[in-house]
């Protein structure tokens, strides 16, 4: 099976940094891509993928990155189940980053 997922679009917020139990960094953030295809009324929507960056990834994108940053990101789909607080069941599908580029330069 392949998977794989190539995305190229702009940070909704800036990512997080979090140490897991075991030290290993652990970054996340959304990207925001376009559609390609119009809403019944001529808009454009869009969509809004979370993704999640690892060790060294993880901390050259919280360094860095910042909110309304053009990026690319390359890395593959998961899907993961958890309870909610209220006792409710839950999953997310993200993006687990393999490679995250800069795409512009950063604004000072």
């Amino acid at each position: 099976m392949i998977n794989r997922v190539v995305l190229v679009g702009r940070l909704t917020r800036d990512p997080e940094l979090r140490k897991t139990t075991s030290g290993n960094s652990v970054c996340t953030f959304t990207v925001a891509l376009d559609n390609r295809m119009k809403n019944p009324d001529g808009s454009k929507g869009t969509s809004y993928i979370p993704c999640t960056a690892f060790t060294t990834t993880a901390e050259t994108v919280s360094k860095f990155a910042r909110k309304g940053l053009l990026v690319g990101v390359e890395g593959r789909l998961n899907q993961r189940s958890f309870i909610r607080q209220d006792g409710s069941k839950s999953s997310v599908i993200e993006v687990l980053c393999d490679s995250v580029q800069f795409l512009e330069l950063r604004q000072y």
